[in-house]
């Protein structure tokens, strides 16, 4: 592969998405500026053996998204099951003939169950125009989209089995997360192992800079940037840890069982994971955090205070920090 070739692929690699629409727009963009003719994306319907449009790039068709492509022939029962796949996933050639189409290179979107979802295919008039390293190209890109496609279903599963759990008093609504009272009832908990000397554990707290300027300002983008950092929170700490919301733009973790020394490990993990999710900047996630040792301190209110006052949030001219933090401290 040339230079070129290589830039495409590390862009197509190093990317991180919030959406499957700013995944494929990406990713066609990357492919665009290396594979020939024309690029086009499209959604599986296998009931309908067609093939939806759900994104383009290049120009030489017409073919606009929500354009409905007939699939090929469905395969034989004795077929392998990959050629069976893969059969299943290409344009109909007839119909690219009457197109003006000679040359089809054409890549299914499989998911880790089997399925195929969808199916990425660059489209030439001329029958030779595809080469190994294209289909190197779109075979790297169609398993990324494939990625990415499956993390949105698996997420929107998740969201619908949450609904459908019976809704905690301690849990808070928009993140997940422990809510301030929850957090605090297992924190009392901990501060008590860690007096009697049983466990030690240490306290960590996270603002999430700005997230309060931007809820004002903009609302929605506040609210998901304390949502990814909620998200990668929960997904930093162990299973024996606790994470929770305490107030507008502050979360928190127990690590139990963790020595003061030791957080910076935690911080740094979840720094570094924070960093990868949000690169790209759409919203820019910014946290600055404190560390307390439970067992270093008179109640677990005290090292709430502390860790928030180390952590150093910001705050918006006249306006003072609200409720649970300031109620607890008292």
């Amino acid at each position: 592969m040339d230079s070129i070739e290589t830039k495409a692929l590390i862009q197509i690699c190093r990317s991180r998405f919030r959406s499957f629409s700013e995944a494929a727009e990406s990713v066609l963009g990357a492919l665009a500026e290396v594979v020939p003719g024309v690029l086009v994306l499209g959604q599986i319907d296998p009931d309908e053996h067609a093939c939806r449009v759900i994104g383009t790039q290049g120009e030489g068709l017409n073919l606009q998204k929500g354009a409905v492509l007939p699939l090929g022939s469905p395969p034989n029962g004795d077929e392998a099951s990959r050629d069976a796949a893969a059969s299943n996933s290409e344009i109909d050639r007839e119909f690219l003939a009457a197109l003006g189409v000679e040359g089809c290179l054409g890549i299914p979107l499989e998911m880790s169950d089997g399925r195929i979802v969808g199916t990425l295919f660059a489209l030439h008039p001329n029958a030779g125009a595809y080469r190994c390293e294209h289909v190197a190209m779109l075979g790297v890109a169609a398993r990324m989209l494939g990625y990415e496609w499956e993390s949105v279903e698996r997420r929107a599963e998740l969201r619908r089995l949450r609904a459908r759990l019976p809704v905690s008093a301690n849990v808070d609504s928009e993140t997940g997360l422990l809510n301030g009272d929850g957090f605090l009832g297992l924190l009392d908990h901990d501060w008590q192992l860690a007096e009697r000397g049983t466990v030690e554990s240490v306290l960590v707290v996270f603002q999430v800079d700005g997230a309060s300027d931007r809820a004002h300002n903009g609302g929605a983008m506040g609210k998901l940037g304390l949502k990814i950092a909620a998200e990668v929170l929960e997904a930093s700490v162990r299973a024996t840890d606790r994470a929770g919301r305490i107030d507008e733009t502050t979360l928190a973790a127990t690590l139990v069982g963790c020595r003061l020394e030791q957080a910076h490990v935690f911080v740094e993990r979840f720094r570094a994971a924070l960093e990868r999710v949000t690169r790209g900047g759409n919203p820019d996630v910014q946290v600055s955090h404190g560390v307390r040792a439970l067992g270093s301190v008179s109640s677990p209110h005290e090292a709430l205070g502390l860790a928030d006052a180390e952590a150093g949030a910001p705050k918006r001219d006249g306006e003072s920090r609200e409720p649970v933090l300031q109620e607890a401290v008292e």
